[in-house]
């Protein structure tokens, strides 16, 4: 029998996981969890983190786009010396 948990999603989009949920998935802070849309559902996984899966989508399009290690470097660079500023 399926159990149902009620979460509030707060003005910046963040939901809180119940503790109990929390628990019974093992989920810790800075783990990562996936939410996959399956029609009107929304599911939600603990991810086990395999950083070369993780990060194979991005490096695939930034290969696709053109975009080099040293583009990233540059915009990462541009993006400290702004200081998070808008």
């Amino acid at each position: 029998m399926s159990q149902l948990y009620i979460s509030r999603i707060t003005t910046k989009g963040q939901v809180t996981v119940p503790l109990e949920l929390r628990k019974s998935l093992n989920l810790k802070e800075g783990d990562y969890v996936l939410f996959q849309k399956k029609g009107s559902r929304l599911e939600l996984k603990k991810m086990t983190p395999d950083f070369a899966d993780f990060a194979r989508p991005i490096r695939e399009r930034f290969q696709k786009e053109g975009i080099t290690p040293e583009d990233v470097e540059e915009a990462i660079k541009w993006a400290r010396r702004r200081g998070g500023r808008e």
